[in-house]
C-alpha cells in the first residue's frame, strides 16, 4: 500500500504571486517616498519666497502710498539668496482700493509663490482756497 504524506508549505505559484504583490507594493512606496523627498527639498525656498512676498505687500500697506496701476519689478536679498519679485497693481471696483499681486522666485522667469493683497487709499487730496490739504475720505 502506498501512502502519501501530507505536504505542508506553499507551491511555487503561490510564492511567485506573493513576490509579484510585494514588488508592486514596494514600487508604489518608493515612488511616494521620492515624491515626498522632492517636495520637502523645495519647501525652504517656498517658505522664504512667501516671506519676501508678504514683506512686499506689508511694505506697500505700511508706507501708505498709492501706487499707479502697473507692474513693478525688483530684487531682494533674503536667506542668503537673491529673490526676484514682481508686483502687479490693478484697480478694483472700489475707487479707494487697489489690488496688488506679488510673485516671487529665484529667477526672473521662475516664480515659486504668488500672494495677493489690497491697498487702501487712506488720504485723498483736496484743494481748499488754493491750498492743498490732506483729509480723510468720507463714507
Amino acid at each position: 500500500m502506498i501512502t502519501y504524506r501530507q505536504q505542508h508549505g506553499f507551491t511555487l505559484l503561490e510564492i511567485l504571486v506573493a513576490l509579484a504583490v510585494m514588488v508592486i507594493a514596494m514600487t508604489a512606496l518608493w515612488k511616494g517616498l521620492s515624491q515626498g523627498i522632492a517636495v520637502s527639498q523645495g519647501l525652504p525656498d517656498r517658505v522664504v519666497a512667501r516671506w519676501v512676498a508678504q514683506n512686499r505687500i506689508t511694505l506697500r500697506q505700511a508706507m501708505g502710498e498709492w501706487p499707479d496701476p502697473r507692474t513693478y519689478t525688483g530684487t531682494e536679498q533674503m536667506g542668503g539668496q537673491t529673490w526676484y519679485w514682481q508686483e502687479k497693481v490693478v484697480n478694483t471696483g472700489q475707487a479707494q482700493m487697489r489690488s496688488i499681486e506679488v510673485s516671487v522666485g529665484p529667477g526672473e522667469k521662475t516664480m515659486l509663490i504668488s500672494l495677493q493683497g489690497f491697498l487702501h487709499n487712506t488720504q485723498t487730496l483736496s484743494v481748499i482756497e488754493g491750498r492743498q490739504t490732506n483729509r480723510e475720505p468720507q463714507g
